[in-house]
């Protein structure tokens, strides 16, 4: 993993000093339609601006949030999901979890994104405040790079942990992109890979929806987990928009062990096949 550490460290660097806009990946929203090829046109050729998910997990906007998120100067994003699910597993064994984050951009450069969670059922919390930065490599690839930082504390315990992360999207068409995400968390000492297929389409003008298709595979990130492949995962995502400052939203997703091998790994005993959901909505001040 030393070599791999290097590399994501180099390519946060690479990214961050020359970036066309704000951004991130992996478990959700869509991806601007391919730019037009002008000069005048090109100027408005930004990278999606970036959320937080479960786990803190960076993810790219929709094209409609962002827009509206453009025309106010803060925004609050609230989320209540009936698992906290990350890689692949049930962190809080069927507990729910509620989380708020937003995003706060610095020029056209860095992105800066609280992201604080909490589940009474378990008492759980969780804070992660990360730093993204994004760039177009061409018309139709993405490159994002970031750092987190992480505090945990349940019960009694508490943990932190420092990751950075490294993504790609690719824009087959308007409609739909793939994208792969490498995290590398230096507390384990190891690295998570995500690879998405996700296809997005707009009902009307005040509901849009996605659905997407992540394979996850396991290299030392989840310490006593089993390396390898790890869980296949289908999510669906509907946003509505009543009126201009407020945003309503839900999602369902499954996901399915791969490999599972609780026996002889500790942490793979949360590794499931289970169905969740979330509700949530965004407010523009």
């Amino acid at each position: 993993m030393p070599d791999l550490s290097r590399l994501l460290l180099c390519a946060v660097f690479f990214v961050l000093p020359d970036v066309n806009a704000q951004t991130d990946i992996t478990q959700d929203e869509a991806v601007s339609p391919l730019p037009a090829k002008s000069a005048e046109k090109k100027k408005s050729d930004a990278v999606r601006p970036v959320e937080a998910g479960p786990g803190g997990g960076l993810k790219l906007e929709s094209k409609k949030r962002a827009e509206s998120e453009s025309l106010f100067k803060w925004h609050a994003h609230m989320l209540f999901e009936s698992r906290y699910v990350t890689e692949g597993r049930d962190n809080l064994s069927g507990e729910g979890l509620v989380s708020i984050s937003s995003d706060f951009n610095m020029g056209e450069t860095l992105s800066i994104i609280p992201w604080l969670a909490d589940s009474p059922g378990a008492d759980y919390r969780e804070f992660n405040l990360s730093f993204v930065g994004g760039r177009r490599l061409a018309d139709d690839i993405l490159l994002y790079a970031g750092y987190t930082w992480l505090y945990a504390r349940e019960h009694d315990e508490s943990a932190n942990d420092d990751e950075i992360s490294l993504g790609m999207v690719y824009e087959f068409t308007e409609n739909m992109q793939a994208a792969a995400l490498v995290y590398h968390s230096f507390y384990a000492s190891g690295t998570f890979i995500e690879t998405t297929i996700r296809y997005v389409h707009s009902i009307s003008r005040a509901v849009d929806y996605s659905v997407q298709a992540i394979l996850g595979a396991n290299d030392g990130y989840v310490i006593d987990g089993h390396d390898g492949l790890n869980h296949f995962q289908l999510r669906a995502n509907v946003e509505y928009n009543p009126v201009a400052d407020i945003e309503l939203y839900a999602l369902a997703g499954y996901t399915r062990a791969i490999n599972r091998d609780a026996d002889n790994y500790a942490d793979d005993e949360s590794l499931g096949n289970f169905v969740w959901a979330g509700v949530g909505f965004v407010y523009l001040f």
